[in-house]
């Protein structure tokens, strides 16, 4: 029997949480058996080959933009039906799915707030994607250093305090762009913060890439809660999407809809996946329907493993307490930062023995930590599992010491003497970087993870910043940088 697609999409009901309008639709075409002669060119799968094994199923789900499907660029159906349920579960005015991940996000709220020139406060930290946003709309870029953590070996989120001295210092701003959370989970005084802003007539828009599920947890709020203009967030990180699909969600009292989608349309793809659309329709009614006693029932299994974590006194965990006391923030719970150098071993070192010998992947490194990120997918026996290999080499490891680490943050403040845009578009020479300090880089030079330059465009390239790359690179192995030539970067061509 031929299933009509208008008769899963034309509803009389309201839309609830409970609905998947996208997801039904295409079960809808899928079951509806077409004779395909559009693209996408595998043909929903037609001819036996490696893809079908990999994709299975899916592959009747990956198909082209039509009339019953809707189109990304301008929805008026089955996705503009999803986009208003995950607009409302978020608790916002507008919803975009992004099918270039939060990445795309990021630049569209830059891009749909920042004119050439203006002045857009931003903490140093800010992901790879701020920077390529700052050069795309020609911002002049304000750094304003986060909270260091030396005695964890990270970088928190920006102070009450260190956003006031730098509005004061630059009133003109027009746009002030904050993490929350950040990579480790760190929450600062959002709502204090979003009040000073607005009252200074500045938009705030959050990169919120690891806080999809904030909002879903009891006791939490979410960026948009605490009063952001525009919001963008990964739901593939923590809310269970394909990888690569995120939310921008936002206010429309500071940003206009109609140009946010203008910006979109200019950088998202024209031929959205709708394996990621209906992927976000599915994660979205899993976390407006679940996430609450899903969360309250990880949250004492989570205090249970950072008690046996610690027990053996060679580990310890990053805690709201601890980050309430020192820095005034709040933590996300979620995020497992365990600090290992007292085993005598470095956090890449700890990465390393739970990859190779326990088959577990941890999310990341730093000189000091490993950080496990817990989601919804997570029970007993996964945590439990991190628990017993951590207490394993624990007894193995041990050598009752303290590593010491030059490399404490992943943040560092350089001069800027040329806006990122027109670093990016002078004449360029290529320098090994060890011949580099004093020159202006023309390149991003980055570590991943988590995604965070050590020197942007027009910013001068330091000694400090050929021996974080030296060391990054010798940790890690995984420094990005737009050059091909290896230990080489791109500079500022110099004129006699």
């Amino acid at each position: 029997m031929t299933v009509s697609v208008q008769q899963v999409t034309q509803k009389e009901q309201p839309l609830t949480q409970q609905d998947m309008p996208l997801y039904n639709a295409l079960q809808c075409y899928a079951k509806s058996d077409p004779t395909p002669f559009d693209v996408p060119g595998h043909k929903m799968g037609a001819q036996p080959s490696p893809l079908n094994n990999m994709m299975g199923n899916a592959l009747r789900f990956d198909v082209n933009s039509m009339k019953e499907l809707d189109l990304l660029s301008h929805p008026q159906s089955v996705i503009k039906e999803a986009q208003l349920l995950a607009a409302n579960a978020f608790g916002a005015d507008e919803a975009f799915f992004l099918v270039n991940g939060t990445t795309v996000g990021i630049l569209a709220m830059i891009m749909a707030t920042c004119a050439p020139g203006d002045e857009l406060l931003v903490p140093r930290n800010g992901h790879k994607s701020v920077m390529d946003g700052i050069i795309l709309s020609g911002a002049k870029p304000v750094f304003i250093q986060p909270e260091v953590d030396l005695h964890f070996g990270i970088a928190h989120g920006l102070s009450l305090t260190a956003i006031q001295q730098a509005i004061a210092q630059h009133p003109n701003a027009k746009v002030l762009l904050l993490t929350y959370p950040t990579y480790f989970g760190a929450m600062s005084e959002l709502s204090q913060i979003c009040e000073l802003a607005h009252a200074h007539q500045m938009t705030v828009i959050v990169d919120s890439a690891h806080g999809a599920h904030i909002g879903f947890m009891t006791g939490y709020e979410d960026a948009l809660a605490c009063g952001a203009d525009a919001v963008t967030t990964s739901m593939h990180k923590t809310a269970g999407s394909l990888t690569q699909s995120s939310l921008l969600l936002m206010q429309s009292k500071r940003i206009s809809k109609e140009k946010m989608q203008k910006v979109l349309g200019m950088l998202q793809s024209t031929s959205a996946s709708y394996l990621l659309m209906g992927s976000l329709d599915i994660a979205r009614r899993e976390l407006a329907l679940f996430a609450k006693p899903r969360y309250a029932s990880l949250k004492p299994l989570i205090q249970q493993a950072i008690q046996q974590i610690e027990e053996g006194g060679h580990y310890e965990v990053l805690t709201a307490k601890y980050l309430k006391e020192k820095f005034a923030q709040e933590h996300d719970f979620t995020k497992l930062v365990i600090r290992v150098n007292r085993l005598g071993l470095t956090g890449f070192e700890v990465y390393t023995l739970l990859k190779e010998n326990y088959h577990i992947q941890m999310e990341l490194a730093e000189g000091y930590v490993v950080m496990a990120v817990i989601t919804m997918g997570d029970a007993e026996p996964s945590i439990q599992k991190l628990v017993h290999a951590l207490q394993d080499i624990e007894q193995k490891y041990a050598k009752g010491m303290t590593v010491l680490s030059l490399h404490v943050t992943p943040s560092t403040m350089n001069e800027l003497v040329l806006l990122p845009r027109e670093a990016y578009y002078a004449e360029h020479d290529t320098l090994a970087i060890d011949e580099a300090m004093g020159r202006v880089s023309a390149d991003t030079l980055m570590i991943y993870p988590p995604g965070i330059p050590l020197v942007i465009p027009g910013e001068t390239i330091t000694a400090d910043v050929i021996s974080q790359y030296h060391y990054y690179n010798k940790t890690i192995g995984n420094v990005l940088m737009e050059t091909s030539v290896k230990h080489h970067i791109t500079v500022v061509k110099e004129h006699a």
